[in-house]
């Protein structure tokens, strides 16, 4: 598996969204920032990338280089003023620099040294001397590709560099002619070995074969220089390699160097598990091919074996220079050679990596040690200058051009802008005047001798120009002439007939604007001429340039000198008018690109805003026309409303003379009132709009669609010698006086087609509205008079066959009557509209006419039906009307509901009778459905026809309210409003009924009717507390008392029997709250102050149930869920916190007296009122801070911890969740406050609270960075301020454990700590202080028992003392329980014994007879020690303590969460929890869930959250087919759980702290199968091969148990035949035959090469062998060396001891250690082997000695079989290996060859890396996590129900902070989860890459 590294670089490439790949970028600018010394290393990975063909990758690898550099310190060789470093200043300075060869991103030595000497002097260009015209006549253009110079990719990058420098002159076109490459060939003899050309650029795919050190470098043929210098790396590497994993170890960090240490040399390719299901791949386990490339030689691997370096990366100095020059030198001239590039992508590329680098490092550019400051500033400003002269030679020469959308983009001179803007930032004002003299040349072209101008040339110059102005200003102000000259060039630019030109020529402006205005008010009046004739070229809605034209245009407006500026000019000339100007902007109003038709009405606002007659000459029935029309056809909102705005100043514009406006508006009232009124159809049956009403800006009308009419077309520029062949616009369609957009249908077809399908319906039904507001505006102000020719337009539609448009004409009505200025004006529609409201409607609408075609076609078919299948005849069927209502045609007898309704009742029951029986029997099922079909469409077009009625019936009383004439009965306006609040689907259409229903409360209170207000507003409340996921219902809740109910899970929810019915109520209920809840808050802001007296009603809602409930003791019908009193106490919690937001301020005291009893609320016992304190509580505080957040921290925290009532603390709990979610950043000041009560809670005994709280503390503990500069709230008391300051303390060691406080033991441990092991202390002290839980994952051997007895009885001394001075409950003496397995419960008493006599200890194990006369003392000592298999049978007997500390020593043992081990320790409660194990994941990360789920249940999540979210992902990306998406998810899930469970878990590894343990050497001892076992191999492949495959690709329980009984029987026969040759095997008289004729046994050794295998490497180790003295009793030599002997099954170690010891060694003495020995009596024989070293061996199985023993006894370790696990053989050989080994330890693997035995090495390999990455040495400590990692490490993502979310405002049904989980339906209200939004997140396209990429504002603010 690829390293993290390699995984991040990758990503660059692979990353699938922009989100994933700039994740990336900012990790590896953590690793820069905590890796100061591997900035090359991580340059030359990302470097080739700038090359990629993908615009994204470059982009990427470009984000990431100025990440990078921005944490590398900057070069300063004068900081000091010292003139050169002394030597280890200049090793300090490890920035070795490296040069990357980036076409095949290999590492190569750079040869020459000279190479940078001999070049010739003048490639340093000067500003001054840079010659444009030679530039321009002899340089060879840059195109989109070129032909590349053969024999270049062969070059070595040193070499191809100095080649390409030599021809740059040429190419550049400086030599004053034109220039061949063959003039200076590449010179391809002195190549040694040419490699093969591979031009990477092409492939798309960059491949770096060394970005990871380890390939074999040849030291022949070395300078003596060179081999020192890489003796020197080789040691340097060395020691950091010492520090690394020993050679088993992990397999990321050094992959390539662990060759052999596997026995398969430096394949890196493990066998995938996934894989293993396939067919094809299962029989390799069962054949004895072998791969051909094991190296078996290589199977010797030293542990410290540091890899092997490659000697000196590209980007790198010398290490003589090293540190003397500018880092980024080397660098830096790759890239500048690159600028000039063939290919357009790697110029691309190239410009970005200079602009990143410069703009970080530019100020060191050229710099050196050991000379003067003003010597290196000379140096400085040399090297830049150099720099500017190369990208404005790459602005002259560049000449791609890329389409992107409608508009063309230059990416190369773009980019090439911002990498010259980073040089401006460094260059001294002369160069930027140089600089700014040779755009200006080339902009200008007057002094160049060219043919014919080149508009490409224009452009870059233009583009250089841009920035110089951006990036520059300062310099601007100062100089006259520049900025005269920047204007010159801007009015030329904008004057040029080309398109991109002028685009960037209006933008190069526009930052400048106010100075310019400012600086030159004399020069206005003719760029204001220029910017209105650029306007009048604007040939077609494609043009790139409008929107900028425009955005200028709207910036100069907006200063009120250009404004006097144009009237004077328009004053004195008759052409310059505002009159023929204006009009010159209207073709843009519908324009296709949103932004400029904005920009067009911000400037006509400008313009309609100015006084005095001159300007107002453009004011008149037109332009009113033209802006009604944008009204009636905008579908963008913000461009709708600044429609709106416009018009209302056009119309007050006229405000002194109304006959004016009556008469500019008259000719066109007829056309916009048809408009206005025309009705909107429904989906797929859309009713177009007439487009011969519209009016063209030109003033012509369109044609109907499917018709154009040929305009003749006006040239619209006189042909220019270089226009541009490749750009192909299309035609415009010019009207003779003003340029007009192509056919607007582009942008408003489907707004005048009404589509609804595509517009929507909500879009239409806002563009009427707003066309009613600017109709009932102009009706308003025009003369009285004048507006029965309103009337005779709208009268007439009040009895429309339409729906929509009877609305509409109620709208305009409501409309002019709230804008006319004399109040009673329009009462004269009032009869119509109480006629609408009180009459009967019609029977069915117009606009929904294919709803009753619908039901009519459904009933025919039902008819049909009877006739058909029925057989009953024609003339007994009833004949339905064909015509329907609602169709123009129809009479009263047409087809109507009530026709259909008789038609599926009466008719279908008398049909049905008429049936002949057996036909009745037959068709009754399809009839039954042929009825119900007919009914569902009936009842759909009832309920559409009802909505419709509402809507009208409320359009109607709105406009009575707004007339303000109120009638006698108020009950049918009443209704009509209400039923539209309660109802109304459309959001723009519920507002107007809550505005009017606050009106008429309004009218109601002031004209004294009390009555109706208060029912209003009592209807109001019931309805805002309708919607059950904001209020609960109490009866559904009322018997839950101990549960959290903003946990409730989806599963805990009823199953609704009919989901549809119940999707729907909940939409209504939804719709009813909105539109109550609207209603409300405008009442609010009406009264402000005076609400709770004008409307009392409100005041004793919210105020009395609460008063009865939480003054005293809860009564007990609160708790009845047959009464209404639990009701009103939700709802009235519900309602406070509903209008809290809208309060006046002068109201909050009356929220301040409700809240101790909402506290009192949150403490109650019943879960549902707890739930809407907690939510009204949050509310509260967010809107009140200062008094709510300090009743909270005073009033409601301390009561978290209340151990004795579980309601306190869920209540607690809940607010502090809801507040988090509802407060979001405004809780900062406060978040110290809550962090530790919060965290506290992630150990609670209840489930849900821990939930909770772990939800929460992953959300605070991303804001406590921030919280240190905020300054303190006020109104918080002394004691508060120190208490948060105590708090500040704790939250920085979590984040940085080299804050932790040492810890002084409290009592005397009788050992001396090493370093390490007393950090390891004071970690698991901050843990236990702060109870929080972790995994001591310390190497094998490091003292891990040690460092827990230490805090087991430090905690213990400490609670008897406390308990001794406070006699407090919660600090009584309890025990600690031990589990381990059942070998170590000696080791643990042996330990506490040596090393803490005075615990007392009980080991609760033996047979259960002892165990019972035991179980009296459980409670009594300090310690019980017990088994893992006791937990698991007495579960009961344990789980009735609570216990201090429980530590599950070896606690990988309960990785599978379903075994009844790992559920029965969960179920103990304890104090503190910790888990010990060298080897936290074994084979999968599953296995960490589980710890975790002991540990912190619920902090990763519940199971299946955990396995989509990271266990999936990992798997799916090991898999050898997986895609690049999926290892990258894979890569992304391993860093974010690793993220997540780094701060609790500790890893040291030997290496890192044991530097007086020796090495471990690992070595695999091949032997060859004998030819028995080769025949039984053979036979058995023959026949079982195939079955096995077949079962192979089964999934069963009995396929599986096939394949491991076969995978069994091949393991026991590599041992020996004898295992599995019983005479039930059929091969057994065949063998029995064999072993005849060769005259053997089956048990004989030459049959088991493995016995005498092992027998050889146990003579060699000197074990067994026999001296002279041997038959001397007395004298027996000490062996030199001493042996453990694993094997995996029982039989095979009595085959070792039976056969290997007794007959071929008798001399050897040893023990046995294995399942048959009792575990009490293990221990002994440990001890046993360690003191007695007369034993030569100690045979045991991996299993029972495999764990926690501790054999340092013995330095040899042999394996005899081996685990598919590879944790275990590693846990087995650490054994020997670990504290107070003095001798080296050999491990050897007898592997039989070529059998399975291989594979299974091959497949611990894998399962080691993924171990390994997400457990690694991070874990020692905080400190390598950046504050933004731990931000994300707490990230629940999905897990839980993480309820917190980020509403989008303009979310439908948006509340203030409607943000929890829907109690009743399950249904969660908010956004898709993000990692949904994630994969929905597309790569981008290029016009957004390009509008991103070139976002001069985004430039600037990285500058």
């Amino acid at each position: 598996m690829a390293s993290r590294l390699d995984r991040l670089v990758t990503i660059l490439e692979t990353g699938s969204t922009r989100l994933i790949r700039e994740t990336a970028v900012n990790q590896l600018a953590d690793w820069q920032k905590q890796h100061p010394d591997e900035l090359f290393n991580l340059l030359s990975r990302v470097v080739p990338y700038l090359r990629h063909r993908d615009w994204e990758t470059r982009s990427t690898a470009a984000k990431a280089i100025g990440k990078i550099v921005e944490h590398a310190p900057l070069y300063e060789p004068n900081a000091e003023d010292g003139t050169h470093p002394k030597k280890d200043e200049a090793k300090s300075e490890e920035d070795p620099k490296r040069e990357k060869d980036v076409d095949h991103g290999t590492v190569k030595k750079e040869e020459d040294d000279s190479a940078k000497d001999d070049l010739p002097e003048e490639n340093t260009f000067k500003l001054e001397t840079l010659d444009v015209n030679s530039i321009l006549q002899f340089g060879r253009a840059l195109l989109r590709g070129g032909n590349p110079v053969c024999g270049l990719a062969s070059l070595d990058p040193s070499e191809r560099l100095a080649h390409q420098k030599k021809t740059l002159y040429g190419r550049l076109g400086l030599l004053g002619r034109n220039f061949e490459d063959e003039e200076i060939p590449v010179d391809l003899e002195r190549l040694v070995t040419p490699t093969p050309a591979a031009e990477q650029a092409g492939n798309g795919k960059m491949k770096e074969e060394s970005a990871t050190p380890g390939h074999q470098v040849s030291e022949a043929g070395l300078s003596s220089r060179q081999l020192n210098v890489l003796k020197r790396k080789r040691k340097r590497e060395a020691m950091k390699a010492s520090q690394g994993k020993s050679g088993f170890g992990d397999l990321s960090l050094r992959r390539s160097t662990t060759t052999g240490s596997e026995g398969l040399g430096a394949e890196d390719t493990p066998m995938p598990d996934s894989d293993a299901k396939k067919n094809g791949k299962m029989e390799e386990y069962f054949n004895l091919d072998r791969p051909g490339d094991v190296d078996e030689e290589s199977k010797v691997v030293s542990e410290y074996k540091g890899p092997v370096i490659p000697i000196k990366s590209e980007l790198e100095t010398d290490s003589v220079l090293e540190g003397a020059e500018w880092p980024y030198e080397r660098l830096c001239d790759f890239l500048k050679v690159d600028l000039f590039d063939h290919a357009w992508e790697t110029r691309h590329g190239a410009a970005m990596g200079l602009r990143e680098l410069i703009r970080v490092h530019g100020g060191g550019a050229g710099r050196a040690w050991g000379k003067s400051q003003s010597e290196n500033d000379a140096a400085n400003c040399a090297w830049l200058d150099d720099l500017a002269s190369r990208l404005c030679c790459v602005l002259m020469l560049d000449r791609f051009t890329d389409y992107s959308s409608d508009t063309s983009v230059a990416p190369i001179r773009e980019t090439v802008g911002q990498t010259l803007g980073s040089v401006l930032k460094h260059l001294s004002p002369e160069s930027v005047h140089k600089v700014y003299c040779i755009l200006y040349r080339m902009v200008m072209q007057d002094d160049l001798t060219l043919e014919r101008p080149i508009w490409a040339v224009g452009h870059g110059g233009m583009v250089g120009m841009r920035y110089v102005v951006a990036v520059r200003k300062d310099l601007l102000l100062e100089d006259s002439d520049m900025i005269d000259g920047v204007a010159r060039a801007v009015m030329k630019g904008l004057g040029d007939m080309d398109d991109d030109v002028r685009a960037v020529s209006a933008a190069t402006l526009i930052p400048m604007a106010k100075e310019y205005v400012a600086m030159r008010p004399d020069a206005l009046s003719e760029l204001i001429d220029i910017v209105w004739a650029s306007l009048s070229n604007l040939g077609d809605d494609l043009s790139a340039s409008t929107g900028r034209i425009m955005d200028l245009l709207a910036t100069l407006c907006s200063f009120p000198e250009v404004l006097e500026s144009m009237k004077a000019s328009a004053a004195a000339d008759e052409e310059r008018s505002f009159t023929l100007l204006v009009p010159r902007l209207y073709p843009f109003l519908r324009h296709t690109i949103t932004s400029v038709r904005l920009a067009v009405l911000k400037a006509l606002s400008t313009f309609a805003k100015l006084e005095g007659s001159t300007s107002q000459g453009w004011l008149n029935g037109r332009t009113l026309r033209l802006i009604f029309q944008n009204i009636l056809v905008e579908r963008d909102r913000e461009t709708l409303n600044m429609s709106l705005e416009l018009w209302s100043d056009l119309v007050n514009s006229f405000a002194d003379t109304p006959a004016v406006l009556a008469e500019e508006f008259s000719a066109h009232l007829e056309p916009m009132m048809q408009l206005t009124l025309h009705p909107i159809g429904i989906s797929r049956n859309p009713v177009p709009m007439n487009a011969s009403l519209f009016q063209k800006p030109s003033g012509g009308t369109y044609s109907v669609p499917g018709a154009p009419q040929p305009t003749p077309r006006k040239a619209s520029s006189p042909d220019v010698s270089d226009q541009r062949a490749t750009k192909r616009r299309r035609k415009s369609n010019k009207m003779d006086e003003t340029p007009t957009a192509s056919l607007t249908h582009d942008v408003d077809g489907q707004m005048m087609q009404g589509d609804v399908d595509l517009v929507g319906m909500d879009v239409l039904i806002r563009s009427r509205v707003a066309a009613a507001k600017a109709m009932g505006l102009i009706m308003a102000r025009v003369p009285a008079g004048m507006v029965k020719d309103f009337d005779a337009h709208i009268i007439p539609h009040f009895a429309s066959g339409y729906s929509s448009t009877q609305l509409t004409a109620c709208a305009v009505v409501d409309e002019y009557a709230k804008r006319s200025q004399v109040p009673g004006n329009a009462s004269r529609y009032l009869e119509q509209f109480e006629t609408i409201i009180t009459g009967d409607r019609p029977p069915a609408y117009r606009d929904l006419l294919s709803y009753m075609q619908r039901v009519r076609t459904q009933c025919v078919q039902l008819m049909h039906f009877f006739r058909d299948h029925g057989k009953v005849p024609q003339q007994k069927l009833p004949l339905l009307p064909v015509v329907v209502q609602g169709d123009a045609e129809a009479g009263p007898s047409a087809f109507s509901l009530t026709t259909a309704e008789k038609c599926v009742n009466e008719d279908f029951e008398r049909l049905k009778k008429a049936m002949p029986p057996g036909q009745r029997l037959i068709a009754s099922q399809q009839l039954a459905e042929q009825r119900a079909l007919a009914r569902s469409v009936i009842e759909e077009a009832r309920l559409i026809k009802e909505a419709r009625d509402v809507r009208v019936k409320a359009g109607a009383a709105c406009a009575i309210v707004a007339i303000q004439q109120l009638p006698k009965k108020p009950s049918p306006l009443i209704k009509s409003i209400m039923d539209s609040i309660k109802t109304e689907e459309n959001h723009e259409l519920q507002s107007r009924s809550s505005d009017t229903i606050a009106k008429l409360v309004q009218l109601f209170a002031e004209s004294g009717r009390r009555g109706p207000a208060d029912k209003v507003v009592a209807n109001l409340v019931k309805f805002s507390c309708v919607e059950v996921a904001e209020t609960p219902e109490f009866p559904n809740h009322a018997s839950r008392t101990d549960v959290v109910l903003s946990m409730l899970k989806e599963e805990d929810r009823v199953d609704h029997a009919d989901a549809a019915k119940f999707a729907r109520e909940s939409k209504a209920a939804r719709i009813m709250r909105r539109g109550s809840k609207e209603a409300l808050e405008i009442l609010s802001r009406t009264y402000g102050a005076k609400l709770l007296e004008t409307v009392p009603k409100l005041q004793s809602f919210m105020e009395e149930p609460l008063e009865k409930a939480f003054s005293g003791e809860l009564p007990a019908e609160a708790k009845d869920p047959e009464q209404s009193f639990g009701q009103e106490i939700v709802d009235a919690m519900s309602v406070i916190r509903m209008m809290t937001p809208t309060f006046d301020v002068a109201l909050h005291p009356f929220v301040m007296r409700m809240m101790p009893l909402v506290i009192k609320a949150l403490h109650s016992e019943l879960s549902v009122f707890r739930y809407m304190a907690a939510k009204c509580l949050a509310t509260i505080c967010s809107v009140i801070t200062i008094e709510g957040m300090t009743a909270l921290v005073e009033k409601v925290l301390p009561s978290i911890s209340n151990p004795t009532d579980l309601h306190f603390r869920q209540g607690v709990t809940e607010a502090i969740y809801h507040l988090i979610s509802v407060m979001g950043d405004a809780i900062l000041p406060y978040v110290i406050f809550l962090i530790v009560p919060v965290l506290g809670r992630m150990s609670d005994s209840d489930n849900d609270i821990r939930l909770l709280a772990t939800t929460s503390f992953a959300t605070l503990v991303k804001l406590v960075p921030l919280e240190a500069g905020i300054p303190d709230p006020p109104g918080l008391s002394e004691e508060l301020l120190k208490g948060r300051d105590r708090e500040r303390t704790f939250i920085s060691q979590l984040l940085d454990p080299k804050k932790i406080e040492p810890f002084t033991i409290p009592v005397a441990i009788k050992a001396e700590l090493r370093s390490y092991q007393q950090e390891g202390v004071n970690w698991l002290h901050f843990l236990n202080k702060y109870h929080l839980h972790g995994i001591l994952c310390d190497d094998m051997g490091l003292g891990k028992t040690l460092q827990t007895l230490c805090i087991v009885a430090s905690d213990h001394h400490e609670r008897a003392e406390r308990f001794a001075k406070t006699q407090a409950p919660d600090s009584r003496r309890l025990a600690s329980l031990i589990v381990c397995p059942p070998t170590l419960s000696g080791h643990w008493q042996q330990e506490i014994k040596t090393y803490a006599p005075f615990l007392s200890v009980t080991a609760y194990v033996g047979s259960p007879t002892e165990r019972k006369s035991m179980r009296d003392q459980l409670g009594q000592t300090d310690i019980v020690i017990t088994s893992y298999d006791v937990c698991r049978n007495e579960v009961d007997v344990l789980a009735e303590h609570n216990w201090n500390y429980i530590i599950l020593d070896e606690g990988h043992l309960i990785k599978n969460a379903k075994a009844k081990i790992s559920q029965a320790v969960k179920r103990f409660a304890s104090n503190h929890r910790l888990i010990l194990t060298g080897t936290p994941i074994q084979n999968n990360v599953v296995e960490l869930w589980s710890l975790f789920d002991f540990l912190m249940p619920g902090f990763l999540g519940t199971e299946k959250v955990f396995l989509d979210r990271f266990a999936k992902p990992i798997a799916a990306s090991r898999f050898s087919k997986a895609s690049t998406k999926e290892q990258e998810a894979g890569a992304i899930a391993i860093e974010a759980l690793h993220k997540q469970v780094l701060p609790f878990l500790l890893r040291r590894l030997k290496e890192e702290v044991l530097n007086d343990l020796p090495p471990k050497i690992l070595q695999n001892y091949y032997c060859d199968l004998s030819d028995l076992q080769r025949k039984l191999f053979e036979d058995f492949n023959k026949k079982q091969g195939k079955a096995i495959a077949a079962d192979a690709g089964r999934e069963d329980k009995e396929a599986k148990q096939h394949i491991f009984q076969a995978l069994q029987y091949m393991r026991k026969l590599c041992n020996s035949p004898s295992l599995v040759m019983k005479p039930d095997n059929t091969m057994y008289n065949e063998t029995q035959r064999i072993l005849q004729k060769s005259g053997t046994s089956i048990e004989d050794v030459v049959h088991a090469p493995k016995l005498s295998a092992l027998r050889d490497l146990l003579v060699d180790c000197g074990i067994g062998v026999e001296g002279n003295e041997s038959n001397d009793p007395l004298y027996q030599p000490i062996k030199p060396h001493r042996a453990l002997i694993f094997c995996q099954m029982k039989e095979m170690l009595d085959m070792v001891q039976n056969t290997v010891f007794k007959q071929l060694l008798p001399s050897v003495s040893h023990l046995r250690l294995d399942g048959s020995v009792d575990p009490s009596k293990r221990q002994d024989i440990v001890n046993k082997f360690n003191s007695d070293p007369s034993y030569d061996a100690l045979l045991l199985t991996t299993s029972v000695g495999g764990l926690g023993l501790n054999l340092t006894g013995a330095d040899t370790v042999i394996f005899v079989e081996h685990d598919w696990n590879p944790q275990k053989d590693l846990q087995a050989m650490d054994r020997a290996h670990r504290i107070g080994q003095k001798k080296v330890v050999n491990v050897y693997r007898l592997i039989t060859r070529g059998t399975l035995e291989e594979k299974i090495l091959n497949l611990q390999r894998f399962k080691i890396d993924v171990a390994s990455t997400v457990v690694n040495q991070q874990n020692a400590g905080l400190q390598t996590m950046d504050t933004d990692q731990i931000l994300d490490l707490f990230n629940l993502g999905d897990s839980g129900p993480n309820l917190i979310n980020d509403k989008k405002k303009d979310d439908s049904f948006e509340g203030r902070e409607e943000d929890m989980v829907d109690l009743e339906t399950g249904e969660v209200n908010k956004q898709p989860g993000k990692k949904a939004w994630l994969e929905d997140l597309g790569d981008l396209w290029d016009k957004e890459q390009y509008e991103e990429s070139f976002d001069l504002d985004e430039f600037m603010k990285k500058i």
